[in-house]
């Protein structure tokens, strides 16, 4: 199953506003740099994390298991593997011809010897918070999208984490704000952090730092991901932004408008201000904004009356936001790089509206992303994931928790932010069923690596009779499950099949002789299926 979305694939406004505005420090103007250097830059060093070690996986330790065809670094999206949780892995990857003898595989040759600790590699990616704010500064007193806002306020109106990866290829997370979290830095009569919506955090402070700084321990405590950059952007600049591009085209099937407000006499005059007919229509920065902020988005029917679109909530907003922004990526980012004054002005923008964490070097780095960004593919090199989540009325009354039944689901998205790929074999996604003697000792031992393992029983289930020493079994795609397993075991055991287990699913019958457990990893040669007796 293809784990990636056409549809979704996208960058954030304001990464697409960073990423275009630093491609100017390719030049030497003086203006240029001047313009760069006004961009404001918070200090949020010390609150953001390093980006951590590449963990090591299945794939690293099996000998003779191609990485590439067995590990997804990072390569799912997570909207289409919808049931990928409730189906499992649906195996280690291992194509016909490996399960063949191992003696006739060339590349087994060059693989480092059983016993070789494996350790974890160096960081292949980082991720950016990125923030648009809902301050209504810079817009007319009587615009509708004035309404239920206030200047004093800056609530993130919406956050996004992206992962920039080494290969050019990024994958992109909304974070519902309406997500009930603890708020970072906060406590109530309690003793505990005040529980509330995850966007609250962004309204507790006086400064961008101090908002930024609450925003980012809130999310990473959360969700628990690590972030290494913060990027902030507000809504006048996307107004902008827009105008300065030239708009962007839109196409729709029906006529759309933002529901009516209360005791209107023009139908037209919406809460937001966006009405459209139907057909292809270059939005300007006004009317895109209006669409984007829709809450109450209605479309007429043939017959002339009107119904609701789609769901009135903030995660269909947010579809729509990163749907608009994919289409305005995808029209005008390669025009944009090419076009010195369409370019400037964007820069003139970034200089007003754009605000980052000084561990954005804003020329350095600018040239990097603006050279990852010319040969980005939006539609093939972009990944867009889904939390899966539930209304929820308490502790927050109206607010969203990530849904419980698809806690699986919800973890692989967020290991995408870690570094491990969607359908990377790590001890998280390994059941262990721990037989014998010391079964509980070792089972209590596994979990505390993370693996998921539980003491099954003295007797391995479907053995009649059982073995002297330690055994592992496996099914005939168990490979790789079975081999992290035993890359923390020493001395390695023996091993045998077990047509009834899954991809995922181990079986550790534990012999006279109870095997260390080692934190560490190391190489180790896990027979085919075709070898294994059962």
């Amino acid at each position: 199953m293809s784990h990636r979305s056409w549809r979704t694939r996208l960058i954030l406004v304001a990464l697409a506003v960073l990423t275009l505005v630093t491609a100017a420090a390719t030049g030497v103007s003086a203006y240029v740099l001047v313009q760069l250097g006004r961009i404001e830059r918070h200090e949020l060093a010390g609150v953001l994390t390093p980006a951590p070690q590449q963990p090591v996986t299945a794939a690293d330790v099996l000998i003779g298991q191609s990485a590439a065809v067995a590990a997804n670094t990072d390569s799912a999206a997570g909207e289409d593997s919808a049931g990928s949780d409730e189906a499992g892995i649906a195996g280690d990857g291992v194509a016909s011809g490996d399960e063949s003898d191992s003696s006739s595989d060339p590349s087994r040759a060059a693989d480092p010897p059983a016993g070789q600790p494996v350790l974890p590699g160096g960081p292949t990616g980082e991720n950016y918070l990125l923030v648009g704010t809902d301050s209504t500064l810079g817009l007319a007193a009587d615009d509708p999208l004035r309404a239920g806002h206030s200047d004093n306020n800056r609530l993130a109106d919406v956050i996004m984490v992206i992962r920039l990866r080494d290969d050019g290829t990024a994958a992109m997370m909304s974070i519902p704000r309406d997500l009930a979290a603890e708020i970072a830095g906060t406590s109530d009569i309690a003793g505990t952090g005040v529980i509330a919506k995850i966007n609250s955090a962004y309204n507790r402070d006086r400064t961008t730092a101090g908002r930024a700084a609450r925003m980012i321990d809130t999310v990473e405590d959360n969700l628990d991901i690590t972030l290494q950059h913060f990027v902030e952007v507000d809504f006048e600049a996307f107004l902008r932004l827009v105008d300065a591009i030239g708009g962007v085209e839109m196409t729709f099937d029906r006529p759309l408008r933002d529901e009516p407000k209360e005791n209107a006499t023009d139908p037209t005059d919406s809460r937001s201000g966006f009405v459209t007919a139907a057909g292809t229509h270059l939005l300007d920065g006004r009317q895109a904004l209006a669409y984007v902020r829709s809450r109450h988005l209605e479309e007429q029917l043939p017959d002339g009356t009107w119904q609701r679109h789609g769901a009135w909530n903030d995660l269909a907003r947010n579809d729509r936001q990163r749907e608009f922004l994919r289409t305005a990526v995808a029209q005008v980012a390669p025009a944009l790089l090419a076009n010195p004054i369409r370019l400037l002005a964007v820069l003139d923008i970034a200089a007003d509206h754009l605000s980052t964490s000084d561990t954005l070097g804003i020329v350095n780095d600018g040239r990097r992303l603006a050279g990852r960004s010319i040969g980005v593919d939006v539609e093939a090199g972009v990944e867009d994931y889904k939390l899966r989540v539930v209304d929820v009325h308490e502790p927050v009354r109206w607010s969203l928790g990530l849904d419980p039944q698809h806690a699986e689901h919800n973890q692989r998205v967020l290991d995408i932010f870690r570094g491990i790929g969607w359908d990377d074999i790590v001890e998280s996604r390994v059941r262990v069923q721990v037989t014998g003697a010391a079964r509980h000792q070792v089972a209590a031992r596994l979990s505390e690596l993370g693996f998921d393992a539980q003491a099954a029983g003295p007797m391995p289930e479907g053995i009649s009779h059982a073995p002297e020493g330690t055994v592992v079994y496996l099914a005939p795609q168990g490979r790789l499950a079975a081999g992290l397993l035993v890359s923390h075991l020493l001395p390695v055991p023996d091993f045998a099949g077990h047509a009834e287990l899954d991809a995922t699913t181990v079986i550790l019958h534990i012999g006279d002789e109870p095997p260390r457990i080692d934190p560490g990893y190391r190489r180790v040669d896990v027979p085919s299926a075709d070898q294994l007796a059962p």
